[in-house]
């Protein structure tokens, strides 16, 4: 039982963090892209957001920092990603990607602001990332090892 135990978080950490780390990989892979796919949504969310003198400014500051957030998301989730695999501080790591996936699913998949068949998707990514959230939250709280089983007391200690 303990095998299968063991087989089973191994492979649960896999699935887990093999979105986060395949997505900080193609970041870093195709950096130019993503930053232009970053730039471009902010730029949305201002015209989204423009009669509203705070968001306009806040979003006409945080626009000139693309790179520098790109760079701290694609560590969240780099890191974040390597932590819970190998089950190294497992519950920093989520703690990581959930501080990455939150911002990342409102400012990426603003399914509101979209009609038709582009709404119903952003719609399904946004509450599959909702979904990672809940697991993220669970291994936060709970880690993914469990406790070894007590050994067996010898009949005379």
């Amino acid at each position: 039982m303990a095998v299968i135990r063991l087989a089973t978080t191994v492979v649960t950490r896999f699935f887990i963090s093999l979105v986060f780390l395949a997505g900080a990989v193609n970041k870093i892979l195709h950096w130019h892209d993503a930053e232009k796919l970053l730039l471009q949504t902010l730029s949305d969310w201002q015209a989204f957001l423009g009669s509203s003198d705070f968001f306009h400014n806040f979003l006409h500051f945080i626009i000139p920092l693309t790179p520098l957030i790109l760079l701290v998301e694609t560590l969240f989730e780099l890191l974040g990603g390597l932590l819970v695999l190998l089950g190294i501080k497992e519950k920093l790591g989520a703690l990581l990607l959930i501080f990455f996936l939150v911002p990342t699913t409102i400012i990426m998949h603003q399914f509101w602001y979209v009609d038709g068949a582009m709404r119903e998707l952003q719609l399904i990514h946004f509450l599959k990332n909702v979904a990672i959230v809940g697991g993220l939250i669970l291994i936060v709280l709970q880690g993914t090892t469990q406790a070894a089983p007590p050994k067996p007391r010898h009949p005379f200690q």
